[in-house]
């Protein structure tokens, strides 16, 4: 590849994306930034040594030989149509979609039009998530398993689009967003069969910050609490008949096993040194991809039973018991 256009100019191009990018590509390559900002678009050029910016991916998609996608949540699904119906490959930021049928469509556009279609789904990569998976495929569990995950911290990403939740995500927040890592993980571990047991948030129409979802597989039971509001243990626990495993979320290169005796291991695994480290992982997989046709890690059709999973919840919201938001309005007093 040697003409890449970034699309969306806010926090993850420029501490994920564009270091990677620009290293990738090296003198002879030329990076694009595009964001309806341009002030900000001149800004991360210039920190990042970018000659040429837009305001539109559509002036600049003559000549791409791809793109990546880092725009808030609701405008993933129409810039990827308009470039795949260009031609160009592209790697999307997660969620690829906010529904199930933007998903849908975008792979059937992408197979019809022969065009890569990536999403970074970056946990994938993580070497400690892959030696979980290689834990559980392996038994060394045993089985059935049961997994509690608690995830979250007080939300502090710099959004350069702070209005990409609420009224535009439709009323969706924390479970679009971290969840979308959450659940693709589940689906990777343990299969696309996974179903919604239940479901409840915080919210009240608007985008929910605080979650707790139910899963059930063929042979295991998870259970998943996200939040925007407070710090949790960030921490993954898997427990069979023949041992636990956990695994820290902010660990590259570590998974803890206990046996049935409480006896301790720690694996270490070769890992880079920070998670921005996974940005060239990513990228590496995307060019390769298209370079050789075929799929990605994390393509349109591997993320679609985890966004049918977020759907489902949805679907069946309820509220968590709030009860310091209920009160009994008094009758007035007569006379």
């Amino acid at each position: 590849m040697k003409r890449v256009a970034v699309i969306g100019c806010g926090a993850i191009a420029d501490s994920f994306h564009l270091p990677a990018l620009t290293a990738a590509l090296g003198a002879s390559g030329q990076v694009v930034l595009v964001d309806p900002d341009e002030g900000r678009a001149r800004a991360l050029a210039a920190a990042h040594g970018v000659s040429e910016t837009a305001r539109s991916h559509e002036d600049v998609m003559a000549g791409l030989d791809g793109a990546i996608i880092a725009s808030p949540h609701h405008t993933h699904a129409p810039i990827a149509t308009s470039l795949i119906e260009a031609g160009v490959p592209v790697l999307c930021e997660k969620p690829l979609g906010t529904t199930v049928d933007e998903v849908e469509k975008l792979r059937d556009l992408a197979a019809a039009k022969g065009v890569t279609l990536a999403v970074n789904q970056t946990r994938r990569f993580i070497p400690a998530a892959q030696e979980i998976g290689r834990i559980l495929a392996s038994g060394e569990l045993g089985w059935p398993v049961t997994v509690k995950a608690n995830e979250g911290d007080k939300f502090d990403w710099p959004a350069a689009t702070p209005s990409m939740f609420g009224a535009r995500s439709g009323g969706r927040g924390l479970l679009l967003d971290i969840g979308a890592h959450v659940f693709d993980l589940m689906v990777s571990w343990f299969g696309s069969e996974l179903e919604v047991t239940e479901y409840q948030d915080d919210s009240f129409g608007g985008s929910e910050a605080s979650l707790f979802a139910g899963l059930q597989g063929a042979r295991c039971t998870i259970d998943i609490r996200l939040s925007w509001l407070a710090k949790q243990r960030n921490e993954y626990v898997f427990t069979g008949p023949e041992g636990t495993a956990r695994w820290g979320v902010y660990d590259l290169d570590t998974v803890t096993l206990e046996d049935p005796g409480g006896r301790r291991t720690t694996r270490r695994l070769p890992s880079p040194r920070a998670y921005t480290d996974l940005a060239p992982l990513v990228l590496d997989d995307f060019f390769s991809a298209v370079a050789e046709q075929r799929d990605p890690v994390a393509g349109a059709g591997a993320v679609l039973p985890s966004m049918r999973l977020m759907e489902a919840c949805y679907e069946r919201r309820s509220r968590f018991d709030l009860p310091w938001h209920t009160f009994r309005m008094e009758a007035p007093r007569v006379g």
